[in-house]
């Protein structure tokens, strides 16, 4: 039996460099499934429309966004400043970190709030959005966060993908080249035992805005080159042969399936 494969591309709208990553991965490759939307990126009204035009055949997804991981580029809310003021630090930006957006224990009521304002904010670009799914997984870090956000995508409709990070196991080791990659995919993949793997992305070209995605963990220009590796990665025809093996699917068969 075929292993199911969910391959999700993240941070649409987080920069320029991703939206053509994705969207160029969309047209000539053949990886992408499930594209997660930041609706509080600075560029996710730039390119709505040349990804609407994907939506019959890939699964578009709100990436609920309430931490802002970066030292210089800010993650703040699609709400008003005043409704989301649990969930933001002193500066107006999102929490860095899990721990600290738990630290600060805001009411799951204001992230709610801010899910509507977001989800507002894709669908009133026209993007037709069919799940929700978490950045850093705001859900694992706040109690009660899971169960409200299950009911509130009952509510508007929505597959709540959260169950599905189960299924996420990491993936292959990124290298000082692209060849060297592309082989830690190969042996990744020979090496995946499960019957279900998530495999989680963040295609975009190397750029200036990309190596402004930095912190005390990941200097800068260490996370511009894992996600050039995956820009290059969703475009390579291996992935032909390599998905022979697998089912690819959408998170939309999923849920039918159940």
């Amino acid at each position: 039996m075929k292993r199911t494969f969910i391959a999700r591309a993240d941070d649409f709208g987080s920069a320029q460099a991703a939206n053509a990553a994705i969207l160029e991965a969309l047209t000539q490759g053949c990886l992408i499934r499930n594209v997660s939307c930041m609706a509080p990126g600075p560029h996710i009204a730039r390119d709505a429309e040349a990804l609407r035009a994907f939506a019959a055949r890939v699964d578009l997804g709100l990436h609920l966004t309430v931490n802002s991981e970066w030292d210089t580029v800010a993650w703040t809310p699609c709400g008003p400043p005043a409704a989301a003021a649990p969930l933001l630090d002193r500066r107006g930006r999102f929490y860095q970190t899990g721990e600290a957006l738990a630290a600060a224990a805001p009411p799951v009521e204001a992230v709610l709030r801010e899910a509507s304002a977001q989800l507002d904010r894709l669908t009133g670009l026209g993007l037709p959005i069919t799940y929700l799914d978490g950045h850093m997984f705001p859900y694992r870090f706040l109690p009660g966060l899971d169960a409200a956000l299950r009911q509130w995508c009952r509510e508007k409709g929505l597959l709540y993908a959260a169950p599905f990070d189960r299924f996420y196991a990491g993936g292959p080791a990124f290298g000082p080249t692209y060849a060297a990659f592309s082989q830690a995919t190969d042996r990744w993949l020979r090496a995946l035992a499960a019957p279900v793997t998530l495999y989680i992305i963040h295609p975009a070209k190397l750029s200036h805005e990309t190596c402004a995605f930095s912190n005390g963990s990941f200097p800068p220009g260490v996370v511009a080159w894992e996600r050039e590796l995956e820009y290059r990665s969703a475009l390579d025809a291996a992935w032909h042969a390599r998905l022979a093996s697998l089912t690819p699917v959408r998170f939309r068969d999923l849920a039918q399936e159940e």
